[in-house]
């Protein structure tokens, strides 16, 4: 087995800062990703980040190699589960939890380390128009005090924006390229080939679904692609919450 020389080595990223929180990644073979972070809205127990970015897919295997799709959203992390309706002005709307019922619940005390009462969520907001993925900071703490701070950091990344965050992009990208509306919610009511509300299913292209699939491969090389975008922000909003947090 070789042997890491240092830990700098080891957390060494290809990523180039190219000026203005902005920055590119090629991932040879795979995907080239662009992107720029700025502030995003948020209350006073909530740290937010809006990230507008572009990923060529390059794998060989992907149906849309050379294609390049262009979207933002917002990454965020807060101390309760209130901080969630911050990020935008209908939050509730679409989340379909009350806010009012949270706050209560949270100032009552129900809400600790161990039992959230939101986790993490990925979900559109602001008529449509804006995607989120939101963190519970006091919750991946205690998580990470059972099973480690590896296990609950990876799996939160890649549960949320790995999984979750890359089907609502492609699905919006689909969208798009079916000339609908993404500024409201068109494009989440929009018959995909299974009717409202059903999205595109993930699957091998040449299966005879009924629904219209996003072929595995382009799935796997954009969840990377995101995955690699929010690392660094996502550790450094983790630490807050998970004192183990590696730092890059």
């Amino acid at each position: 087995m070789k042997n890491i020389p240092s830990f700098n080595e080891f957390v060494f990223e290809a990523t180039e800062d190219i000026g203005s929180n902005s920055f590119e990644l090629s991932y040879p073979g795979t995907y080239i990703a662009k992107w720029t972070v700025t502030d995003a809205p948020s209350d006073e127990n909530t740290e937010a980040k809006k990230f507008d970015f572009s990923i060529k897919v390059e794998h060989p295997d992907s149906t849309i190699t050379g294609t390049t799709i262009k979207d933002s959203f917002t990454m965020a992390f807060s101390k309760y589960s209130t901080g969630v309706y911050s990020l935008g002005k209908d939050v509730e709307k679409f989340m379909g939890i009350p806010e009012e019922e949270v706050k209560r619940d949270v100032e009552s005390g129900k809400e600790s380390k161990d039992d959230a009462i939101i986790y993490g969520m990925v979900n559109i907001m602001n008529g449509g128009k804006d995607i989120y993925f939101w963190n519970n900071g006091t919750r991946m703490g205690g998580a990470a005090e059972k099973v480690g701070a590896l296990t609950a950091l990876v799996e939160q990344i890649s549960h949320e924006a790995g999984v979750h965050l890359n089907r609502v992009l492609l699905t919006r990208h689909i969208a798009r390229q079916d000339k609908v509306d993404t500024n409201n919610e068109d494009w989440v009511t929009y018959n995909y080939g299974a009717g409202e509300y059903v999205w595109p299913a993930v699957g091998d292209p040449t299966d005879k679904a009924p629904i219209i699939a996003i072929d595995e491969e382009t799935f796997a090389t954009i969840g990377g692609a995101l995955v690699s975008i929010v690392i660094k922000p996502f550790m450094e909003m983790a630490s807050k919450y998970v004192p183990d947090t590696p730092k890059f």
